[in-house]
């Protein structure tokens, strides 16, 4: 304990971290001694705990996990600026950036551009086993699907994907491209080439609906198949501004071919997937080896 006269001395309050639960408290005093002037020195880095050092860093992101654990942060809420954490544990912003880049890292956190950081939504999975269109899966998982409809046109397409639907190169297609969001957050940028033929009457199709593949059924055309694939591919300056990650930010590509009866193909996909939001999943049996 400090002597009397010693509380002249004092600088300051501290925000120190409660050992037991890391709940902010305020702290005792500190004097203008030799022993004091080196801890705050090392105390960007560090936090003195016993006999051992912390790292800094470390306490603030046991902090951030336990206000998550706790409901004082839930999914979707924004955490407090860099500023306002600097102020909060008097550390550099340096030390403050480096534990929300953990953070980040580890998924429990998303960064948003021009937003702000944000808790994660938990990432949501797909089995590859099954075929449900993307707001059925959303549904699902408890969740609420939405679609921005950015842009409908009517063009011809390449000789690849004209072959992909089975149609005459030249032949025209609707080019749908869509926004598609879980809880109003950014999930996914989807591009979709229907064929304009007598097997789907596309002029009764609403592509500003939800779900695209509810509307086809309702309209006695029965969807039976897909075929799928998926690979890596970087977000160029155009996808990362709408899915608000960084340009060349790796993201999840699904390219699907969906068919309804008689194998005829009805639609082709190519979606592109924040794959911090979004996962998949796949139950895998090992064969008899002979």
């Amino acid at each position: 304990m400090l002597p009397k006269s010693t509380h002249k001395n004092v600088l300051r309050m501290i925000v120190y971290m409660s050992h037991e639960n890391l709940i902010p408290v305020k702290a005792l005093i500190h004097t203008r001694s030799v022993e004091f002037r080196w801890y705050r020195h090392i105390d960007i880095y560090t936090r003195m705990r016993g006999v051992g050092m912390i790292p800094i860093y470390l306490e603030i992101r046991s902090y951030m996990i336990k206000q998550i654990e706790n409901g004082f942060l839930v999914p979707g809420d924004r955490i407090p600026s860099e500023r306002e954490l600097v102020d909060l544990f008097k550390v550099s912003r340096m030390t403050v950036r480096h534990a929300i880049d953990q953070l980040v890292n580890d998924g429990v956190l998303v960064r948003m551009v021009g937003k702000g950081t944000y808790v994660s939504s938990e990432r949501l999975a797909t089995q590859l086993n099954v075929l449900n269109s993307f707001s059925e899966d959303i549904i699902a998982t408890g969740h609420k699907p939405s679609a921005k409809l950015l842009s409908v046109e009517r063009i011809q397409i390449s000789d690849t994907i004209s072959n992909l639907l089975s149609i005459d190169c030249g032949h025209d297609v609707i080019k749908v491209e869509r926004l598609r969001l879980v809880d109003d957050l950014e999930m996914a940028l989807t591009t979709s080439f229907f064929p304009v033929s007598r097997a789907l009457p596309i002029e009764e199709i609403d592509f500003n609906a939800t779900s695209i593949y509810g509307q086809i059924e309702s309209l006695g055309l029965r969807i039976e198949k897909a075929s799928e694939t998926v690979s890596a591919e970087a977000a160029d300056k155009r996808i990362a501004g709408f899915l608000r990650v960084k340009e060349n930010a790796p993201l999840l590509k699904i390219v699907r071919l969906t068919f309804i009866s008689n194998n005829v193909p009805i639609e082709y996909m190519e979606g592109l997937f924040r794959p911090d939001r979004y996962v998949i999943s796949q139950e895998l049996y090992r064969q008899e080896v002979r």
